[in-house]
Order: structure tokens, then C-alpha cells, then sequence
């Protein structure tokens, strides 16, 4: 495939970083809108550095300025990574939410034209509670179901233009760094700190971030139907044990209390499969793995 030019949003996000990385490496053109605030990011300072020809930046202070710096470029692809996420949430939040989850991804749609080819939006299983209709477990997953509405709209208005949404229960990579469970398993581990967990019942459906990456270059490269699409393992991952099974090759173990919290139950996904994809790492390979690389 020759190369095009991608827009995206949320880099210095998780997946959103992840694919930056890999796609510039790939030696993809790409262009990321970000707040004045992420100047700063030391990350993204140096991907500019490395890759002065495939990357720029478009930075902005207020929303009114996106509208006319995106008129410079000639997008092909647009992904959309920008997301505000919290279990739960406060009334302080709600703007937050609204801002980053429905507003400026809607602002930057409405600037593009019908010569974006494809426009990729990361959702969230959260959004179907019951594996298929639009029943959120929270307010963070209603914004995103929102926000699918919209690009609807702009569906209707760009038939040329080809729109997926992407979804997932939980990622996970090596380096991720995020208040999840499993980053949190690891950090306590080496801190020699015990973590609770909400149920010994608790299960998980752990997609790795490179098999996310491959997603988006199916969509990129293939002709796929325009849709929503669960990114899913055939198999969630019980938590207890996956503990008890890293704990048989250390000498010192995991330190866990399990507690009696009522969890959600993993409904299963009827979503359509991406043609194409399948998640080829073995995600509790995975995770064993880097708890047995680090020393006892």
C-alpha cells in the first residue's frame, strides 16, 4: 500500500502512542492534533526528531484554531485514540468527559471532506453490557456511544468515505504503565505489596496491543465493510488463576486479597469479527512471561 497521510488524535494516549511508534516506523506519514499543554511531552518531542519528514504536529490552544490548520493538510486517513476514561465518575467530570470523548473528535469530523478514504474510532466493549446493544456500564462508555451517533451523522453526509468502529474489553502491553490490574499486579510485585481484588470469581478479556495495531492495519490496507467490530479473545483470562500459575515458578509470590465484590459478568460479544483478524498472542503466555522475567 502507498503510503497516505494519517490524522490522528490521542498520541500521547496509550494506544495512540503505540501506533505513532509503530506506523512512523513503518515509514507512514502521520499528523497528530494536540493541546498546547502536550508540548512539553518528551515522548512525542523525540519521535519528532527521529521522524522530521513523517511527522508534524498540529497544535492548538482553543478549539476555534483547529478549524483552520486543518485546512493545510490533505488527510487520507483519519484514526481517532482520543478518549477520557474512568470507571466512574464525579460531577466535576462531566465537562471532561463531554470535551474530550464527544466535542473535539466531533470538531475535527466536521473539518474533514469526503476525500478521507477511512475514518477508525476506538470504542469500548463497556458499551454493551449485554454483548450487543447500546447499554453502558458507565458514563465513560455512554460518551462513547454518543459519539458513534455522531459519526453516523457524518456517515450519511460522506458516502464515499469508509467509517469503523473498534472495540475492545481491556489492553494491555509489557510497558503499560496505567492503573489496571494487571500493571498494578506487576508493580506491587515489585514492591513486595499485596493487591486486592474485587473477586476471586474475577475474569478478564485481554487483548495485547500489538494484535490492536494489526486491527487498524487490516482496515488500513484491505477492503473491509464499513461497521462496528469487536477486537475479543475466543477465551477471557481468570485472574486467580493466572495467579496461582505464576506463582508456582517464583519464590517469592504474587501477594493478593481477594475480595467479595459482586462483578459483571463478561457477556459474549456479538459484534461482527474484522475479516482477517485474530489475536495471535497468547495473552497469559504473555503475562506469565514478564512476571518470570523479572527476578525473584
Amino acid at each position: 500500500m502507498k503510503k497516505k497521510l494519517i490524522l490522528i488524535t490521542g498520541s500521547s494516549g496509550f494506544i495512540g502512542k503505540f501506533f505513532l511508534k509503530d506506523a512512523l516506523n513503518k515509514g507512514f506519514y502521520v499528523v497528530d492534533i494536540l493541546r498546547n499543554k502536550n508540548k512539553s511531552n518528551k515522548e512525542l518531542n523525540y519521535l519528532r526528531k527521529k521522524y522530521p519528514k513523517n511527522y508534524k504536529t498540529i497544535f492548538f490552544k482553543k478549539n476555534e484554531q483547529i478549524k483552520n490548520k486543518l485546512k493545510r493538510i490533505k488527510i487520507d486517513y483519519f484514526i481517532n485514540f482520543a478518549t477520557l476514561y474512568k470507571n466512574t465518575h464525579k460531577f466535576g467530570d462531566i465537562s471532561k468527559f463531554l470535551n474530550s470523548n464527544i466535542e473535539f473528535p466531533t470538531l475535527i469530523l466536521d473539518q474533514l471532506n469526503s476525500n478521507v478514504k477511512k475514518i477508525i474510532n476506538f470504542g469500548t466493549m463497556m458499551q454493551h453490557t449485554d454483548g450487543k446493544n447500546y447499554k453502558p456500564r458507565n458514563f465513560y462508555a455512554s460518551t462513547k456511544s454518543a459519539f458513534e451517533m455522531i459519526l453516523a451523522f457524518y456517515e450519511t453526509i460522506h458516502p464515499k468515505t469508509k467509517f469503523y468502529n473498534l472495540k475492545f474489553f481491556e489492553s494491555f502491553s509489557e510497558s503499560d504503565k496505567r492503573k489496571k490490574l494487571i500493571p498494578t499486579l506487576f508493580l506491587n510485585y515489585k514492591k513486595n505489596a499485596k493487591t486486592f481484588i474485587k473477586s476471586k470469581n474475577l475474569s478478564l478479556n485481554i487483548i495485547h496491543v500489538n494484535d490492536i495495531l494489526n486491527a487498524i492495519y487490516i482496515v488500513l490496507k484491505n477492503n473491509i465493510e464499513s461497521g462496528s467490530y469487536g477486537l475479543i479473545q475466543k477465551k477471557n483470562t481468570q485472574i486467580s488463576k493466572l495467579i496461582k500459575i505464576i506463582n508456582i515458578k517464583k519464590k517469592r509470590k504474587l501477594k493478593v486479597k481477594y475480595l467479595n465484590n459482586q462483578i459483571d459478568k463478561i457477556q459474549k460479544s456479538k459484534l461482527k469479527v474484522l475479516k482477517k483478524w485474530k489475536p495471535d498472542i497468547k495473552i497469559e503466555k504473555k503475562i506469565q512471561k514478564m512476571f518470570n522475567n523479572e527476578n525473584n
